[in-house]
């Protein structure tokens, strides 16, 4: 029998990176696109650097948004006609709009992080947040608070580091937002709305270390790993211990590339059940 899955109206979507031997992004997006009733197919595109303008030409004519992953998510900025403020705050794309054969650059990274927490009933707006690390994934998340009117601490140990990351999202605030302490540098100490762990401490093959204390765990409201490697972490363990609510890092993973459709589709992909259904089979395979 023929397969006549992908015809001429089929819509295209993809991921650009370097190496995607380990990407789930195909999974996922492949999952929810039939489950949703959708004629649509997500691929996978290896291109080296010296094609990454090329392609992206050819993508702007063929295809309706893709992801940008490592080491593009930086390179690909100056090829795009737009970038939204999220993605200029965080100086990094992962996800591509195709408007009509204009580029838009979002960063969905933060919003899956809130996502992720919202579905297991923790408040995100207006949240005294400590984040613990300084990379990508630090700033991409204290971006999302800070645009949900949150408060942002930052612990890390390269205090120089530290210090820019915290220049560099004042600059993204209101005047005068980061004179009043919305943005800021120091210890782990104090209690905190939430805790999110944007470090890789914990992380397969390390899966015996914890990035802080049992007595940090306690004085949080909520604990988010981005870990997902094992999924249940010693952090995520010891906040179910303390009866603290607890949000694993695949989370994150999923809910940016739901928050890719969204953007791509002008709107949720897919009823919640068959998310949850979709996010239920992920689960499995990392079980």
């Amino acid at each position: 029998m023929l397969d006549t899955r992908i015809g001429p109206n089929t819509l295209r979507y993809a991921v650009l990176g370097e190496k995607l031997g380990h990407t789930w992004a195909p999974s996922t997006h492949n999952s929810i696109f039939p489950a949703a009733g959708m004629d649509a197919v997500y691929i996978p595109v290896t291109i080296p650097r010296e094609k990454l303008a090329s392609v992206v030409d050819v993508f702007r004519d063929c295809f309706g948004g893709f992801n940008v992953t490592i080491p593009y998510k930086e390179r690909i900025m100056p090829l795009l006609d737009e970038i939204d403020d999220a993605a200029r705050a965080c100086g990094a794309v992962n996800t591509v709009e195709n408007r009509d054969g204009r580029l838009i650059g979002h960063i969905t990274d933060g919003l899956g992080l809130l996502r992720a927490i919202e579905e297991q009933g923790v408040s995100t707006d207006k949240k005294d947040v400590l984040i613990l690390g300084g990379g990508g994934a630090a700033r991409a998340a204290a971006v999302a608070f800070l645009q949900r009117g949150g408060r942002v601490t930052f612990a890390l140990r390269d205090t120089a580091k530290g210090e820019a990351l915290v220049g560099d999202l004042a600059k993204f605030l209101p005047d005068g937002a980061s004179r009043l302490g919305v943005v800021s540098l120091c210890g782990i100490e104090g209690a905190h709305d939430i805790l999110v762990n944007c470090t890789p401490v914990g992380m397969y093959p390390h899966a015996d270390a914890s990035p802080v204390s049992d007595d940090v765990v306690a004085r949080c409201g909520a604990v988010f790993d981005a870990v997902y490697n094992p999924r249940e972490t010693r952090l995520i363990a010891a906040a179910k211990r303390l009866g603290v609510p607890a949000v694993e890092g695949l989370g994150m993973l999923y809910y940016q590339a739901v928050e890719a459709e969204k953007i791509w589709l002008g709107g949720e992909p897919a009823a919640k059940d068959v998310l949850d259904s979709v996010y239920g089979d992920l689960q499995a395979q990392l079980t």
